[in-house]
């Protein structure tokens, strides 16, 4: 038998490659791309309602107060956000020594026995663990109708001052967000 003689250029020849685009291919490749694609968006738009639903419960604490030298006079802690704040710790620091967790009238009338001495005074407590809601105002200190007492009250607030007083107020939204605000401090702080 013989055998048939193999030409040179068939032993050297390359298989082609066939590339074809066919129809399911372009679709196929389309519709993971369009999968992909859908995915990202999908990410961005969880992010931006994650954003959304935490501004929409935020609490934005400010100290302030108002009737100085007049017969009504009010040291406030107000909640000017949209969303309740949960007050997590109050540092008081007065004459170099630290206070934790102390309520800020209590301390105000404790250390100084001519506060607990003037009429027509009122508080309230501001504590860890209190819940102030959006929109909420408590007078810490408020003095009704007695000029002289307000007086009196502004000059023993400048005498703490003076001899060192802060505080520190800690507090959270509904969603864990922490913020931090001083005496010192226009704003709040995120934590």
């Amino acid at each position: 038998m013989e055998s048939e003689p193999i030409e040179p250029s068939e032993i050297y020849k390359q298989p082609e490659l066939v590339k074809k685009w066919s129809t399911d291919r372009i679709l196929g490749i389309s519709a993971i791309f369009v999968s992909f694609m859908t995915f990202l968006v999908l990410i961005y738009q969880t992010h931006m309602i994650r954003e959304q639903q935490l501004l929409s419960a935020l609490p934005y604490l400010q100290t302030g107060n108002m009737g100085f030298n007049l017969p009504n006079y009010t040291l406030y802690l107000k909640n000017e956000g949209i969303g309740p704040a949960f007050i997590e710790d109050i540092v008081i620091k007065y004459k170099g020594e630290v206070y934790e967790n102390k309520d800020l009238a209590h301390f105000l009338i404790n250390t100084d026995d001519s506060v607990d001495e003037l009429p027509n005074l009122s508080y309230s407590n501001v504590q860890p663990g209190m819940l102030i809601p959006s929109g909420a105002t408590i007078g810490i200190i408020e003095i009704r109708d007695d000029e002289t007492s307000s007086i009196k009250f502004g000059e023993i607030l400048t005498k703490y001052k003076s001899d060192g007083y802060e505080f520190k107020l800690v507090y959270s939204s509904i969603y864990g967000e922490k913020w931090k605000m001083t005496s010192e401090s226009i704003a709040p702080e995120k934590l």
